[in-house]
């Protein structure tokens, strides 16, 4: 039976274990994955809306490397040329957003959002669908918050250590 640590927050009365304090220094990053159908005229747009849906969530390492992270899928749903002159494409996007474990494959939460635009044309479309995706949308601090601490939760039940900042944090206390 897992033994409880207390620590206390400074921006926060109630006290905090120390499993909760561990999820605040998990580090995700952003990761774009062959498999996305992110078109690659729009990949570097939303690899920075990715990088600012972190950065509004407190997640502030620029590195590279972290088994865990935040990437995308998109679907187009709908897609069609308007009868109008000029032409204009319409299309509804799907983009699905994970946060999961590159190592072991674990998806640790989801959030999708539907995207409805028009433009000039499909790349247009897409590039709109992508730019509209607010970062500050309280979902995906949620996402992030509820994922760090399914993360700790999972090595906590696997035994397994965690690196952060350099030290080895042990996951059980006993």
């Amino acid at each position: 039976m897992s033994a409880m640590v207390w620590a206390q927050t400074t921006t926060d009365t109630a006290p905090m274990t120390a499993l909760d304090s561990l999820a605040e220094k998990i580090i995700i990053i952003p990761h774009i994955a062959i498999t996305s159908d992110i078109p690659d005229p729009a990949q570097g747009l939303m690899m920075d809306r990715m990088k600012r849906i972190l950065l509004k969530n407190g997640i502030v390492d620029t590195s590279d490397r972290s088994r865990f992270v935040l990437t995308v899928k998109s679907n187009v749903t709908d897609g069609e040329w308007t009868a109008t002159v000029p032409p204009k494409y319409g299309m509804v996007v799907e983009f699905t957003f994970y946060v999961g474990d590159v190592e072991s494959g674990i998806l640790y939460g989801s959030h999708m959002i539907r995207r409805k635009v028009v433009a000039d044309s499909e790349e247009d479309a897409y590039m709109q669908a992508v730019k509209g995706i607010r970062v500050t949308d309280s979902a995906f601090k949620v996402l992030i918050d509820k994922a760090k601490v399914r993360i700790v939760e999972t090595l906590d039940a696997r035994d397994e250590k965690l690196v952060i900042e350099g030290s080895d944090y042990e996951i059980n206390w006993w």
